[in-house]
């Protein structure tokens, strides 16, 4: 959840400062606020909902100069719940119950920071729709609307003024609301450095790529076209092998996971965007679990998951 939160903070960083420039294009504009959102800093409320599963956050973001940057996140309700990140990594995480297990963070899901208008174009059709207001501020409302079916609508109300998403909204293909990311209040400018420290915050370990261990041969016969790997080859780590690929907007990963025979059934969850497909797979004596994690429509991760293959010389999907 973390990661989806880290990414959908980042893209209100993203659309941070500047006004809205009716004599630019929208491609012109938004390479104007990706210059700029590394270089802006801010405090505010949010909530976030995902099918029903409903949380408020408190974010506080600085920003120096030379394009660095440090925010602090808290989770205000439920059990206690806040994080640090530095230039978008993930430095550290306090909670209510520290023995639970700490997840890493795969090194490519960093990669995400960059905003790449080309993936986007080819993916997505982006227009201007009209002007609204959020967290008492004026806003101006883009539309990203997915070329294909294997992708999800996304819209977004951004502040006229200072530039900043103060709302997204992610539609499934029946246009019903998946996901909800939207500001109560917002306060752009230097934040103090006592605020941007979190007490008995325990690092995270962001893992680095095992080169040398072995894991599982395996291929994507078929992924939507406009998704493109960000890293040369698949990650090996403590016995997984997974690959993650990003549109511009969008993500997913594969995962390829030994198993035992008990594990073998087929697997099938969603929580608002986040889909999961896992499926069986032999190899000699070797069974496996591939799994497609990300947010594209169920119909579009069962394709890819059942397009992997083991063998370099296994058949695409066509």
């Amino acid at each position: 959840m973390w990661c989806r939160l880290a990414w959908l903070a980042l893209l209100a960083a993203l659309l941070t400062t500047g006004r809205w420039a009716a004599a630019l294009t929208l491609d012109e504009q938004l390479l104007q606020w990706q210059h700029l959102q590394e270089r802006t800093s801010y405090h505010g409320s949010f909530v976030y909902e995902r099918t029903g599963v409903f949380s408020t956050h408190e974010v506080w973001r600085q920003a120096d100069g030379d394009g660095h940057y440090r925010e602090r996140f808290l989770r205000l309700n439920g059990s206690r719940l806040e994080a640090l990140r530095s230039d978008g990594y993930l430095d550290c995480m306090a909670r209510q119950f520290p023995d639970s297990p700490l997840a890493s963070v795969p090194e490519p899901v960093l990669l995400l920071r960059k905003f790449d208008l080309q993936r986007m174009a080819a993916g997505y059709h982006t227009e201007h729709v009209g002007r609204g207001r959020v967290a008492g501020r004026d806003a101006a409302i883009l539309l990203f609307t997915p070329r294909d079916v294997h992708r999800y609508p996304l819209e977004i109300h951004f502040d006229l003024e200072a530039g900043v998403v103060l709302k997204s909204l992610l539609l499934n293909e029946q246009g019903e609301l998946l996901e909800r990311f939207q500001f109560v209040n917002l306060a752009v400018g230097e934040q103090p450095a006592e605020l941007l420290q979190v007490a008995d915050c325990e690092p995270v370990r962001t893992e680095e790529r095992a080169d040398g261990e072995a894991g599982p041969q395996w291929r994507a016969g078929w992924v939507p076209e406009g998704f493109v790997a960000v890293s040369q080859g698949p990650v090996q780590q403590q016995g997984i092998s997974s690959q993650l690929f990003f549109d511009g907007l969008a993500h997913f990963s594969i995962f390829v996971t030994a198993v035992d025979a008990g594990l073998m059934d087929m697997e099938h969850r969603q929580l608002g965007p986040t889909v999961v497909i896992s499926r069986p797979v032999e190899e000699g004596s070797q069974r496996y679990m591939i799994t497609v994690l990300g947010e594209v429509p169920a119909a579009t991760a069962q394709r890819i998951a059942l397009s992997v293959s083991l063998s370099s010389n296994g058949a695409a999907d066509d």
